[in-house]
């Protein structure tokens, strides 16, 4: 990719039924699906290539989905069926912030599918989905799943089977020693191949076995997903857990499995049940090598997403093979974070999450940050940190935003006890209260 990647860039996967997999979906969505109805005209038709054919449509956006859930994105034999009555398929809402949230068309053998497909990504996980396992989850209690939910259950009531919700909390900065101890006791009882974890929790977990003296149970591999990891929380996780291979899964309750890093830490695309197309920024705003998602779902009848506004951005990997030798599609060098917490620096640059998150992650004594741009040359940063090192703490982060930001930003920094999730659950590190268009903002 790299410099070779134009405006829209497609995926090119050696995979050969992912081509014909792309264009069965885009036939049958614009066919059967009756939102896509009025993208036909739009749709150059099946003689051009597939990728120009994928870059003359529409971008899906989150209002679209909103407006036209369920029956907009069904293929005609499930809008048909009784499938939402039986339970073959539901409606779930997606966590995020209450802008994002959407309710969506859920399939549980299609996420199976896509979850099977995204561990052959990763050779520890490859090996592991290949026998039974055991997974442990440790994330916001509202994940919606029906044994993980905030208040007090036993063990046994939220254990499905092989799989174990470990949180009952809805805010884990209010975690005491006592909940750090039962977590570890359940995880050396369940005994995990596979730790499945929102890294900001697991951060957490370990800071506090860790202050207590108590080991943890060491999986044969930990895979973080629900939101960006900080390095602040993989600080803590790889004291806790030395030599597990600590991978990161990237995808969405709409979209399925997308990306998953291998074992050099390339992160690859799961062509088997998705399509991306690129977006490039403009390098002039700070945006070269950064581009944005669209994400179409491949093989799922019940929610058929075509070119579909994931929300995030990528930052893209030079056009040289992983090491792994994996080749079945693209490759990005790392997830930059959410389009909706982009901020920028005094000159108008772009600084997304990533960016933001490796200049403060130097920091050791910083335990929690959230950063919010409330004018052009003006951040406001809410910071915890360890309590013998909070002046200094703030002192550092001051600095480091200056450089990053320009000496021309205004930073105020306020020190609290600690940083609590949304009401998500999920930890926001950065957001704006000013509006980035694309049409600014995109090649």
């Amino acid at each position: 990719m790299g410099a070779s990647v134009p405006k829209e860039s497609p995926i090119g996967s050696p995979r050969d039924n992912h081509q014909a997999l792309c264009a069965m979906t885009l036939q049958r969505a614009l066919a059967e699906a009756p939102f896509y109805r009025s993208w036909k005209d739009k749709d150059p038709g099946s003689a051009r290539p597939l990728d120009e054919r994928f870059a003359a449509l529409p971008v899906l956006t989150r209002r679209d989905v909103r407006a036209h859930v369920p029956d907009g994105f069904m293929w005609a034999a499930q809008r048909e069926s009784r499938g939402l009555a039986t339970g073959e398929a539901e409606i779930v809402t997606t966590s995020g912030t209450s802008g994002e949230r959407l309710s969506v068309v859920w399939h549980q053998p299609w996420w199976d599918g896509s979850e099977r497909e995204a561990a052959r990504l990763h050779a520890t996980l490859q090996e592991i989905w290949s026998a039974p396992h055991r997974e442990a989850v440790l994330t916001t209690p509202v994940c919606g799943a029906t044994a993980c939910h905030v208040g007090d259950a036993s063990m046994a009531e939220r254990t499905l089977g092989t799989l174990l919700f470990l949180n009952q909390s809805d805010d884990p900065t209010a975690w005491d020693d006592g909940t750090a101890v039962r977590m570890a006791e359940e995880l050396a009882l369940f005994q995990p191949d596979v730790l499945e974890a929102d890294p900001a929790y697991l951060g957490i977990l370990a800071r506090l076995c860790a202050r207590s003296g108590h080991a943890l149970h060491q999986p044969r591999c930990i895979v973080l997903t629900y939101e960006l990891p900080s390095r602040v929380h993989l600080r803590w996780i790889a004291k806790a857990f030395p030599g597990v291979p600590v991978v990161s899964s990237y995808g969405s309750t709409e979209t399925g499995h997308v990306f998953t890093q291998c074992e050099h830490g390339t992160f690859h695309q799961n062509a088997a049940t998705c399509r991306v197309d690129l977006q490039r920024l403009r390098p002039d705003r700070g945006g070269g090598g950064l581009a944005r998602l669209l994400v179409t779902t491949l093989g799922n009848p019940w929610f058929s997403l075509v070119r579909f506004d994931i929300g995030d951005i990528v930052r893209l990997r030079a056009d040289v093979p992983c090491p792994c030798g994996r080749n079945d599609g693209m490759t990005v060098d790392g997830i930059e974070g959410r389009w909706n917490d982009l901020t920028f620096d005094c000159d108008g640059r772009i600084v997304t999450t990533r960016m933001l998150d490796d200049a403060l992650g130097s920091i050791a004594s910083l335990t929690g940050y959230q950063l919010v741009q409330t004018a052009r040359r003006s951040l406001v940063v809410r910071c915890s940190a360890e309590a013998d090192e909070q002046a200094e703490t703030a002192r550092a982060l001051s600095a480091c935003l200056t450089g990053l930001y320009g000496a021309g930003m205004e930073v105020k920094v306020r020190l609290e006890q600690a940083i609590s999730p949304e009401q998500s659950g999920k930890f926001r590190l950065a957001r704006s209260t000013l509006a980035a268009l694309p049409e600014e903002l995109l090649l």
